[in-house]
C-alpha cells in the first residue's frame, strides 16, 4: 500500500485543484484504514502511512498554489488600452496678432464722402445747339467741413406721381479726378439727350422731377425737371467735375 501511495507519476502539467482535493481524501483514507488492521486499538497510524499522507498533503498544497499562481500571474494584455488624445498644447510661439498693423493709419487722412444730407441739388441752365442738349446738375456743399465726390451720378427721370420713365442715365464719357468740396463749393455733372426730330425715336414722355443720387450715396436728391425731356433714345449723364457746369 505504501508502496503504491509512493509511486510518482510524472506530471506533465499541474493537476487541478478538484483532483489535488481527491487525492488528498484517498491518501486520508487509506492511512486510516492501515491503522485500523494492526488490532491493537492503536489510534495513530504506522510511520510509513504518515509519511505518505504528510507528502500527498504537501503535493495537494504545492498543487494549489502552482494553480492559484497561474490564475494570479494571467498576463493581462487583452484589457483595452485607452487611446484617448490628449488635449493639445498651447504653442509657447504663438504670432501674434497683425491686426492693429492693417487698420488705418489715421482716421484724418481717409476720403470724406458727400453724402445726400450735406449736399444741394439745383438744375443749371440747359444749353441746345447741334441737335444736342444738355442740362446741367450742381451739387453744392452745404456742410461745415470738407468733402468729395467722384465717378458718376445715377439719374432718372420722374413723372407727377412719382413713377420713373423710361430707363436711367448711361453714362458718358471718362472719370473725373476727383473733386473737393469745401463748405459752399460746387461740382457738376451734365444730362444729355437729342432735340427732338434728330431721330425716328419718339421722345419721352415730358417728366416732373429729377431724381440723382450722388456718387457712392445711396440716398436720392431731386430737383424740377423743367422743360428737360429725352429724345431719339438717348439719355446719358457725365462724371462731375469742379464747377458749377454753366
Amino acid at each position: 500500500m505504501v508502496q503504491r501511495n509512493g509511486t510518482t507519476t510524472p506530471r506533465s502539467r499541474p493537476p487541478r485543484p478538484l483532483a489535488l482535493c481527491a487525492l488528498l481524501v484517498g491518501a486520508l483514507a487509506t492511512a486510516t484504514a492501515c491503522g485500523s488492521d494492526t488490532g491493537d486499538g492503536a489510534s495513530s497510524p504506522p510511520a510509513s502511512s504518515a509519511s505518505s499522507v504528510a507528502a500527498a498533503s504537501s503535493a495537494a498544497t504545492t498543487s494549489s498554489d502552482t494553480a492559484t499562481s497561474s490564475v494570479s500571474t494571467t498576463p493581462r494584455s487583452e484589457r483595452p488600452v485607452s487611446h484617448s488624445a490628449k488635449p493639445p498644447t498651447a504653442s509657447a510661439h504663438t504670432s501674434p496678432s497683425h491686426a492693429s498693423s492693417s487698420a488705418p493709419a489715421a482716421a484724418s487722412g481717409a476720403r470724406r464722402i458727400c453724402s445726400k444730407e450735406r449736399l444741394t441739388l439745383t438744375v443749371g441752365r440747359m444749353d441746345v445747339g447741334a441737335g444736342n442738349v444738355y442740362l446741367p446738375l450742381v451739387l453744392t456743399n452745404k456742410g461745415t467741413s470738407t468733402c468729395t465726390l467722384t465717378g458718376f451720378p445715377g439719374v432718372s427721370l420722374l413723372d407727377s406721381a412719382g413713377s420713373a420713365i423710361g430707363d436711367p442715365a448711361t453714362r458718358r464719357g471718362p472719370t473725373h479726378s476727383t473733386v473737393s468740396l469745401p463748405p459752399g463749393g460746387s461740382a457738376s455733372t451734365s444730362l444729355h439727350t437729342l432735340n427732338e426730330g434728330m431721330t425716328d425715336t419718339p421722345c419721352r414722355r415730358t417728366p416732373a422731377e429729377i431724381r440723382a443720387y450722388p456718387p457712392d450715396s445711396f440716398g436720392a436728391m431731386k430737383a424740377p425737371a423743367r422743360s428737360f425731356r429725352v429724345c431719339g433714345g438717348v439719355f446719358e449723364v457725365e462724371a462731375v467735375q469742379s464747377g458749377t457746369g454753366t
